[in-house]
Order: C-alpha cells, then structure tokens, then sequence
C-alpha cells in the first residue's frame, strides 16, 4: 500500500510537471532575442550590458531577463562586494520598463532576434522560467567567467545543446582579457590604472571564443557568427538585428590632465629634486624614503589582500606584487638612523635590481604593469639606491 501511495504520488507530480511545462509554451509568433546596452558612465557598466527579451504579442508576454540585479539590502553589502562573495540574481522585468531605464541613461541599445524553431524557443523560455525561481535566481558573479553576458550565453548554449554552432575565432592576434578591455577603458586613465593594478595573471588568458562573451560587445559578435540546426539544416542563429534606441547625442568623455602618468611624472620629478638636493647637501631624507616605500607597501598590501583574501578569480598571481612588496611596508618601520643597516642595504640593493628588471622588461619587451607604473619604478631604483649608497 505505501508503495501504491509512493507511485501516485510519483505520477500525480509528472502530470504537474507536464501540466505546467505545457502551460509555459509560447505560441508560434513568439520571438527569443538578445538586448545589448551600451557602455555607461559609472564603473560597474563600464563594459555594457546583456539580457534576454522574450516577446510573444499572442500571449500578451513582452519581459526582459536579466542576470545583471544584486540586492543593495544585502547584509554587509560592501563587504562582501569587496571579497567576491556578492551573489547577482536574474530579475524579470516587464520589457518596456527596462528599455526606459537605459535610455533614461541615453544608452543605445541593440536587439538580435534569433532564428528558433518553436520547440527552441520553448526550450528557452522554460530554461529562463526555472532560473527565475526563488531557488535558482541566485548565482556567485565573476567579472571574466560569470557575468550578465556570459549567463546569456550559456542560457542559450545549454537550451540548445549541440543544435548551437559557436565561431572557431573571435578575437584578432591572440588577445588576452586584458586586451579586450583596452577599448572601454580609453579616457577613463585611473579607472584603467586600478583595474590594470588589481588584474592578476588570468587577465593576461588568450581569450577563447566563449570566454570573449563575458563583454556584452563580443556576445554580439559571437552570435551573430554562430549557426543553429533549424530543420536539420545549418542557419544563422540570428534572424535579424536591429537599434531599438539610438541617443542622437552621446556624452563626450571628460578629459582629465592629471592623469596617473601625469601624475606619477609629477611626483618622479619632485622626488629626483629632493634627491638632488639630499646628495649636493650630503644629507639623507629618512623621512621621505619612509613615507614612498610605506605607500608602495601599502598598495602591495592591498593586492596581496585581494589575492588570498577574496574569491575574485581575475585577481590571483597578481605581477604587480613584484613593485608594490608588501615587504616595503615593513622596511618603511624598520628605517631608522641606527639598527638593521646592513640587512636593510641588502634588501634595498636587491629591490633596485628587480624594479631594474621590471622596467626594463616593461618598457622594451611586454607590459608587465600598466605603463603609468615606470615613473613609480624609476622612484624605487632612485631610492633604493641612495639608501644602499647612503644608509
């Protein structure tokens, strides 16, 4: 009896699985298309935006999925913004509330319609409802591997399995992640400086096709290349696209002088004429070599924090630890007038020796750092040499 019970039960929820799958059908005027957004003023959509619109007029159904939401009333928002352990959810939104909000922001946005058998569709949509849920909504972002773009992607790729043909290329030359950003990041010079400065070594990946969709941009680009199997037959995956919205005046971007290289230039420049004046008054400013190397120590702190204190995965074996060493933070407190010159000289001989390196590997080979950081090197050489010389 309680395996009769077992089985009904069984059975009594396929028939409402059934039923409830049937009723998300679309009919056969529905259409399943990828909103691309332009690039905004603040940083976090700096690189654009991705959404999946579901339009079916038939069944009065025109909303917009997307995967770019994350609660401000999160319990230690910052916190966990900071250590990569913020969750993004997908939020579903009546399609002309989001358009209003992006042109709202005066942000073209882009539509490619795909070209889907019903039975695609379907499977599409009924992926989109099941994520959309309570229980699934939910997901752990990465900037590189995890984002608005690439769920759209994937959205797609595991609703239509083997019927989705990508691209075998992309990109041009073997780019990197860090490659690809170069263009979103032009004008913007601090935000390219911090981003460039809290990259690790993943940035620096050859970019694979997929992987490029992680900027809504490349999704584009990556769609409208693919091929979908549509009656046994191989088609484009994209059926149309078109501009829903096109700002005739596009704000031009604010140029700054004091850029990180201007900047940087400035205080190499400050720090050469104390330096001067330390060696034509044979003096020797502790003061100043505590406060520069107590700063770079400081900044090689910070990336050592984001290395093994968060989960970004983009911000692991990070090179810049190789000019801003957490260890400077701690030669910063033992600079004194007496005590520890000899193991201090040795560490500062050895710290010019690789800045040496580092510069000359930036400048001449392959960019090792932001190029904003060669003043910053020279600085360090300078200094660690006169304590080596002087101390």
């Amino acid at each position: 009896m309680k395996n009769l019970n077992s089985i009904l039960l069984l059975l009594v929820l396929n028939i409402y699985s059934f039923a409830n799958l049937f009723a998300q059908n679309l009919s056969e005027n529905a259409e399943i298309s990828i909103i691309t957004c332009a690039p905004g003023d603040e940083l976090y959509s700096t690189f654009g935006h991705s959404a999946v619109r579901v339009k079916d007029l038939t069944k009065k159904i025109d909303k917009v999925y997307n995967y770019g939401t994350f609660d401000f009333q999160t319990p230690n928002f910052y916190l966990k913004f900071a250590k990569g352990q913020l969750d993004y959810m997908l939020s579903v939104v009546p399609y002309k509330y989001f358009i209003i909000s992006y042109m709202n922001e005066n942000r073209w946005i882009k539509e490619q319609i795909l070209n889907l058998s019903e039975l695609q569709k379907h499977r599409i949509y009924s992926y989109l409802e099941k994520n959309a849920l309570p229980e699934n909504k939910y997901y752990r972002y990465d900037f590189f591997f995890d984002n608005c773009a690439t769920r759209v992607k994937d959205v797609i790729k595991n609703a239509l399995g083997e019927d989705l043909i990508f691209p075998q290329e992309i990109t041009e030359n073997n780019e990197t992640f860090r490659d690809l950003l170069k263009p979103y990041l032009k004008g913007k010079n601090w935000e390219r400086f911090g981003i460039n400065l809290a990259l690790g070594q993943p940035a620096d990946k050859i970019v694979r096709v997929e992987e490029a969709t992680f900027l809504p941009d490349y999704l584009v680009a990556v769609f409208s290349s693919s091929q979908v199997i549509k009656n046994n037959l191989k088609e484009p995956v994209v059926k149309e696209s078109k501009m829903l919205f096109d700002p005739i005046k596009v704000k031009p971007l604010k140029n700054t002088f004091f850029t990180p290289m201007v900047t940087f230039s400035i205080i190499l420049l400050i720090v050469i004429i104390l330096t001067l004046i330390e060696l034509i008054q044979k003096k020797h400013y502790l003061f100043l070599d505590k406060l520069i190397f107590f700063i770079f120590g400081f900044v090689g702190f910070a990336v050592l924090l984001l290395w093994f204190g968060t989960e970004h995965k983009a911000v692991v074996n990070n090179q810049n630890i190789l000019w801003a060493s957490p260890l400077l933070l701690i030669a910063s407190f033992l600079l004194k007038k007496t005590g520890n010159r000899l193991f201090l000289r040795q560490f500062f001989i050895i710290t010019a020796i690789i800045s040496v390196i580092c510069l000359v590997i930036n400048l001449f080979f392959i960019n090792l750092f932001d190029f904003a950081v060669n003043p910053l090197l020279i600085i360090i050489i300078m200094r660690s040499l006169l304590i080596y010389f002087k101390y």
